[in-house]
């Protein structure tokens, strides 16, 4: 895993960024037509995406137990990921909405090559009267790396979960 050191002298130079849901969505199950957050690596990038963290937090409380976590492609792929409602990304250094966005790409709402598998659980609720909504936060700390081809997003089992939501990764080269 990389260093907070790592972390922020990545930052320094330009190469982390941010993406956020610009108000609350609905995450999605496992499902290719996926909606929440989405970080996806195009094929082709020549960027590996190290993952710093991703976040959640609900702006409504589930109507039942509910499970957020973050699910990953089953496979790299050519294909491309449909872009359909693109979330606006942030560079470190922050100059604006949009500018220097590097080269992975986050969505609120895409289309993707195949349907996510689980990769792990971020948090959990049991029911709607027993919780006071906070932030569910995943420090992965570089522990998940998105080659080209592949993608990384929010999901939720057995009740949907609506809330805002947030990733920030490091663009390296592959080698």
């Amino acid at each position: 895993m990389f260093s907070s050191e790592w972390f922020l002298e990545q930052a320094r130079l330009g190469n982390m960024y941010h993406a956020c849901t610009t108000n609350a969505v609905t995450l999605s199950t496992l499902s290719a037509t996926c909606t929440g957050l989405v970080l996806s690596n195009p094929w082709g990038s020549r960027k590996k995406l190290v993952i710093a963290q991703a976040r959640f937090a609900p702006s409504t409380a589930p109507a039942g137990a509910a499970v957020v976590g973050l699910a990953i492609s089953p496979a790299v792929s050519e294909t491309a990921v449909t872009h359909t409602a693109a979330a606006v990304i942030h560079n470190a250094i922050c100059t604006g909405s949009n500018v220097d966005t590097g080269l992975g790409k986050a969505d609120s709402s895409a289309t993707l090559p195949a349907a996510p598998v689980w990769l792990r659980p971020i948090s959990s609720v049991v029911a709607a009267s027993s919780i006071s909504p906070g932030m569910y936060v995943d420090e992965t700390n570089g522990a998940i790396i998105l080659p080209p081809g592949t993608n990384l997003s929010l999901s939720y089992l057995t009740t949907a979960a609506v809330g805002v939501g947030s990733m920030t990764w490091v663009e390296i080269d592959e080698t």
